[in-house]
């Protein structure tokens, strides 16, 4: 959870947890750190931003954070562009489940006009 989500109860609880747990307490600072690069406009802030933030991750030798990093690297392209024009290509990937929807309903379909037309009354709904 993230710290304004908890309860009193439940940040005493998270707080025992760090203190107990190392590696989970690096990942959670690391985890709140991260969320600063969707606050940044300009490219190559983020980029420098997004190489201190992986370098970090290497460091602190859990293995599961030098992955998570190198995944982070090889779509840092689409974080930073994300980050200097703020558009996501989520209502595409919707709008393709919807075509992949009406295909698998219909079990394929031999007119293709048909099914333009089929996706563009899905398309004004």
């Amino acid at each position: 959870m993230n710290v304004e989500n908890l309860t009193p109860k439940r940040e005493t609880s998270l707080h025992e947890l760090l203190s107990m747990n190392e590696d989970l307490y690096q990942a959670y600072i690391l985890k709140d750190m991260l969320k600063q690069l969707w606050t940044y406009t300009y490219k190559a802030c983020a980029s420098r931003f997004l190489d201190k933030w992986i370098e970090l991750a290497k460091d602190t030798g859990i293995d599961e954070l030098k992955r998570f990093a190198k995944g982070l690297n090889r779509a840092r392209e689409g974080l930073l562009s994300y980050c200097q024009h703020r558009i996501t290509s989520a209502k595409i990937e919707a709008f393709n489940g919807v075509i992949k929807r009406i295909v698998y309903k219909a079990c394929g379909y031999n007119d293709l006009e048909y099914l333009y037309l089929k996706i563009r009354e899905e398309a004004l709904k």
